[in-house]
C-alpha cells in the first residue's frame, strides 16, 4: 500500500517511546475506537492513522484515507476525538435511558438519602419492617460488587527484556502482532489489564482490545494487534505543507517499547460505604451532642461511619448497607452500632455495575460489552458525527 497521492505527506518515523511526553488520552469509552472500527468495517490500520509503505497489506475502499486523533490536522474529515467524544455521549444517554450501563463501569462516592422512618416502617434502628436491613437503591442497575476500583502492578514487560515482542506472524516483512508475556501468580484473568507505561493504570489509557490473553506456565499472556501500541505521542503531529502526517507502521521504531500489566479490582478491606448524619449541635441552644459515641460537636459538619454493602437485588440496584468495621485477623466486616445513636441521613457508596454479555461471563470474550449494544452505540455515534 502506497501512499502517493493521498495528501497524507510523508509517513513519521522515530517514537517508540513510552508515549508520555506529549499525548492526551482519548474520552474513555465503553466501546473501545478500535471495536467501533471493526462494527463499522473501517480498515483497522488507516484507522489507528498508520500506512505501511513498503507493504502492500491493506486492500483499498471507498474510504481508504488515514483517520487523524484531532480534527485541526485534517479540517474536512471527521478525528478520532470526535468519534470517542460521539461514542461517550451515546453511551451516558443509553445509560440515562436504560437505567444502567451497557457494559460494566466503576461509579465513585454517589450520595445516596438513607431511607426515612414511615408510618408503615415505624422502626429507627436501621431495620425494615421485616427485621432485615434497610435497602438503598443506587442510580445505576446492573450492580456487580460494592467497593472502589483498585490497582496493582503486576509488572513492566519491555522489547529490551524481550517480555514485550512484535513479530511477523505471516512473514510478510509487517510486524503486525504484540505480544506481552509476565509472570504473576494472580488465578482470575479478568482482573489483569493492559495499560501504556507510566500513567499508573489510568481508565484512559488501557489497550484494549486484545486478541487473546490467557494464564499459562505461571505468565499472563496477551496477544493483540501492533498498530493498538503505536506510539501515543505520534498523533499529537502538526500537519505540513504535504498534507496530514500518517504513521508508518512498517517499522517497530513506531511502537511503544514498554507496556505495564495491573491487577484491577475491589479491595475487599476498604469501605465501600460511609455513613453521614447532620450534627445535631447548636450553639446557645439546649440541643446537644449525643452521648453515646464518640463524634465530637462541630458545626456545619458532617459525622461519618464506615461500613460495607451487600445486593438484594443485583437488576434493580437494592442494596443493603450496614455499619462495620473491617476485622484484620479474621478478614471479615463485623456489625458494629450507629455510633450517634441514630440512623444516618446520608450514605455514600462504591461500587461496579452494568450488564455483561453471555460471552463474557462464559469466558469466550473478554470484552463484557455485547455485541448488540456495541452496535447500538456505534450507529448512534456515527449519526451524529458533524463531518464525513
Amino acid at each position: 500500500m502506497a501512499n502517493t497521492g493521498t495528501g497524507w505527506g510523508t509517513p513519521v518515523s522515530g517514537g517508540g517511546g513510552t508515549g508520555l511526553r506529549l499525548a492526551t488520552a482519548y474520552p474513555r469509552t465503553l466501546l473501545s475506537l478500535a471495536t467501533y472500527a471493526k462494527v463499522m468495517g473501517l480498515n483497522p490500520m488507516h484507522f489507528a492513522g498508520a500506512v505501511a509503505p513498503t507493504h502492500d497489506l491493506m486492500p483499498t475502499n471507498s474510504c481508504n484515507d488515514i483517520w487523524h486523533k484531532y480534527e485541526w490536522q485534517d479540517g474536512d474529515k471527521v478525528s478520532l476525538w470526535e468519534v470517542a467524544e460521539e461514542i461517550q455521549t451515546a453511551e451516558e444517554e443509553i445509560a440515562n435511558f436504560i437505567g444502567y450501563y451497557p457494559a460494566p463501569y466503576w461509579i465513585e462516592n454517589e450520595l445516596i438519602n438513607y431511607p426515612r422512618v414511615f408510618a408503615r416502617d415505624s422502626r429507627g434502628n436501621g431495620r425494615n419492617i421485616q427485621s432485615r436491613a434497610k435497602a438503598i437503591h443506587t442510580k445505576r442497575a446492573k450492580f456487580i460488587n460494592p467497593g472502589q476500583r483498585t490497582l496493582s502492578l503486576v509488572g513492566t514487560a519491555t522489547t529490551a527484556g524481550g517480555s514485550l515482542a512484535y513479530t511477523d506472524e505471516d512473514s510478510d516483512g509487517y510486524y503486525e502482532t504484540a505480544t506481552v508475556t509476565l509472570p504473576t501468580t494472580l488465578t482470575d484473568i479478568s482482573e489483569l489489564k493492559l495499560f501504556f507505561t507510566g500513567l499508573s493504570g489510568q481508565l484512559e489509557w488501557e489497550i484494549r482490545p486484545v486478541r487473546s490473553k490467557e494464564l499459562s506456565g505461571g505468565n499472563v499472556v496477551f496477544v493483540l494487534d501492533s498498530w493498538l501500541l503505536i506510539d501515543p505521542d505520534l498523533y499529537e503531529a502538526l500537519p505540513t505543507s504535504a498534507g496530514a502526517i500518517a504513521i508508518d507502521v512498517s517499522t517497530v521504531a513506531n511502537f511503544v517499547t514498554s507496556v505495564e500489566v495491573y491487577r484491577e479490582y475491589i479491595d475487599t478491606t476498604q469501605p465501600s460505604v460511609q455513613f453521614y448524619w447532620e450534627n445535631g449541635y447548636l450553639a446557645n441552644t439546649l440541643i446537644t451532642c449525643p452521648t453515646c459515641g464518640t463524634i465530637g460537636c462541630t458545626v456545619c459538619d458532617y459525622d461519618s461511619q464506615n461500613g460495607c454493602a451487600i445486593a438484594r437485588n443485583h437488576d434493580m440496584s437494592e442494596i443493603a448497607v450496614y455499619p462495620a468495621s473491617y476485622d484484620s485477623e479474621n478478614a471479615a466486616w463485623d456489625a458494629v452500632s450507629w455510633v450517634t445513636c441514630t440512623e444516618p441521613h446520608i450514605v455514600r457508596i462504591s461500587y461496579l455495575s452494568g450488564a455483561q454479555s453471555q460471552e463474557y461471563l462464559q469466558g469466550r470474550t473478554h470484552d463484557p460489552l455485547s455485541l448488540s449494544w456495541a452496535q447500538v452505540i456505534a450507529w448512534i455515534a456515527t449519526a451524529r458525527l458533524p463531518r464525513p
